[in-house]
């Protein structure tokens, strides 16, 4: 079974945002909640903004570590569950939490991501 969503984390991982583009829907939606004082959080929309989220991780971050755990997949969904740690560039703190995304999938490509991960650990980082 194809995985966009795991194509899109392979070609993030080399570095190759056209390819990681390609597999999200023109219309797209990345969404992470958190505090307003962490520029990752927020909605991101289209290719665009995806692009800007993107580019807004390799600005805050030096990622030391991204694991997927687990995937699970029902109907048009893809869930993923993992743990990651950056380095925050601003401050050198260390961010350090387990994380699950939830995407839809249409026409095999992303049209929805929601990331969920410890944002008070992040902000602590951050700040």
């Amino acid at each position: 079974m194809y995985n966009p969503v795991e194509q899109f984390f392979l070609a993030i991982a080399k570095g190759n945002l056209a390819k990681a583009l390609d597999t999200v829907n023109g219309d797209v939606v990345f969404e992470a909640q958190g505090p307003k004082s962490v520029p990752i959080y927020g909605r991101f929309e289209g290719k665009k903004g995806v692009e800007k989220f993107v580019n807004t991780l390799s600005d805050l971050f030096n990622t030391e570590a991204f694991e997927i755990r687990k995937w699970a997949f029902s109907e048009d969904f893809v869930f993923a569950y993992g743990y990651m740690q950056h380095r925050v560039s601003k401050t050198n703190k260390l961010f350090k939490s387990e994380w699950s995304l939830v995407c839809q999938i249409e026409n095999e490509r992303i049209s929805s991501y929601k990331m969920f991960e410890d944002t008070a650990a992040l902000e602590a980082a951050y700040i």
